[in-house]
């Protein structure tokens, strides 16, 4: 394992040379891959336009357009009634555009040859597929792990034995807005240090001895282990916009399925 715990950046046109890239994030031996230039530019600031239309819109200071499981837990049913729901909405954001998530999709294929990416579904119902999240000024998201197979047992998607997270970034803020990833992964003791609305207490990386900050630029998309712990600092200036999607597989199985 490398003494320096430091991010994988490669180009989105070298790709197909570093196909094996993604085999470090699984066993964190690197934070994070850090695929620069994935998506183009002037779509990104068609879709952060569009979003900021609909957030002037709304009535309600928006906060994300799609499906979060992590909202919906212990409401199973709902969770695939708003992923249905929603899921026009969400296409409509990329209406013209080259579809970012079909996109992820397609990369996806290439660290996994001989794999199929497609859209986790459950007894025929179809899980979200992707979801838009808005920092605006002062927002954060503090120490947390993300892991369907402990918070979300109750559905397939906790069965596979390799969780990844992929994060495209649509707008990045001018100031603040870093993501940080701690070199410890989640463990059930660790509950102890569990806040009551959302994250851990700061005393849960107590015994962690290496920490990263990165800040990607628009376009960029990062694929990092949800298990290690990780942290959004509060944006300080503009709005910072991403499209997440979580990724599963087993390593003899044949397909790797996305879900929001």
């Amino acid at each position: 394992m490398d003494l320096q715990w430091n991010p994988i950046e490669i180009e989105y046109k070298d790709i197909t040379q570093n196909k094996n890239s993604l085999e470090k994030i699984i066993t964190g031996d690197s934070p994070a891959l850090i695929i620069r230039n994935f998506y183009n530019n002037d779509s990104c600031k068609t879709i952060s336009k569009r979003i900021e239309i609909r957030a002037f819109e709304s009535n309600k200071k928006m906060k994300k357009i799609g499906v979060s499981l992590v909202s919906f837990i212990s409401r199973k049913a709902e969770y695939f009634t708003q992923a249905d729901a929603l899921r026009k909405t969400v296409r409509q954001v990329f209406s013209g555009l080259e579809d970012p998530r079909k996109k992820i999709h397609k990369t996806l294929e290439v660290f996994f040859p001989g794999k199929q990416v497609t859209i986790a579904v459950e007894t025929g119902k179809k899980y979200a597929c992707g979801v838009i999240r808005l920092h605006e000024l002062g927002d954060f998201a503090p120490i947390h792990r993300d892991n369907a197979s402990f918070e979300a047992r109750n559905f397939d998607v906790s069965k596979f034995p390799i969780q990844l997270s992929t994060v495209l970034y649509i707008q990045q803020s001018q100031k603040g807005g870093e993501l940080v990833l701690h070199k410890k992964s989640w463990k059930k003791s660790d509950e102890k240090f569990r806040n009551i609305d959302f994250g851990y207490s700061k005393d849960v990386i107590s015994d962690c001895n290496q920490s990263v900050k990165i800040k990607p630029n628009q376009g960029d998309l990062v694929i990092i282990n949800p298990i290690y712990y990780h942290e959004i600092l509060p944006v300080r200036a503009n709005r910072r916009i991403t499209l997440g999607l979580f990724l599963a597989f087993s390593k003899h199985g044949e397909k790797v399925v996305t879900w929001s």
